[in-house]
C-alpha cells in the first residue's frame, strides 16, 4: 500500500503496555514510512511528546495501561489543548467503543479501534488522521 505524502510529516506513537502488541503494531506500520516511537505507559508517552516539541503526532493509545491509563492521558491532554493541538489520538482497546463510559472522551479522540486490529482499516484511519 502506498502511503500518503502527508504521513511523512507525522510521528506515529504507539502507547501500549504490552510489548508484543507494540512490536506487532510497529511492524505493521513500517510501510507507512513514518517515524515510529513507542511508550509502555502514560508517563513515557508524555516524555516522548515533550521531546517532539509540538510536532504533528498520530497517537495509537491503549486505554488500559499502568501508571497513567488512556483516560488519564486524554484528560491531561484535554487540560492543555494548546500544548497537544497537533496530536491526533486513535484509541486502541479490547473493549467495545460503547464501553467508553466518559462522554467527554469522544471530543478528544479522532478514532477508535478494537483489538485485535484490522491492519488495512487501521492504516486507513491513520491516513485519515493525517489528512
Amino acid at each position: 500500500m502506498k502511503s500518503s505524502h502527508l504521513l511523512k510529516d507525522f510521528t506515529l506513537i504507539i502507547a501500549d503496555d504490552d510489548p508484543i502488541h507494540r512490536m506487532l503494531l510497529n511492524i505493521h506500520f513500517r510501510e507507512l514510512e513514518m517515524k515510529i516511537l513507542e511508550a509502555s505507559n502514560g508517563q513515557e508517552l508524555f516524555e516522548l511528546l515533550a521531546s517532539l516539541n509540538g510536532a504533528p503526532v498520530i497517537l495509537l493509545l491503549d486505554l488500559h495501561m499502568p501508571d497513567l491509563d488512556g483516560y488519564e492521558v486524554i484528560s491531561k491532554m484535554k487540560a492543555q489543548p494548546d500544548l497537544y493541538k497537533n496530536v491526533k489520538t486513535i484509541v486502541l482497546s479490547g473493549s467495545s467503543a460503547l464501553d467508553l463510559d466518559k462522554d467527554w472522551i469522544h471530543e478528544y479522540v479522532f478514532g477508535f479501534v478494537e483489538k485485535p486490529i484490522n491492519k488495512a482499516a487501521m492504516i486507513e484511519m491513520i491516513q485519515l488522521a493525517a489528512s
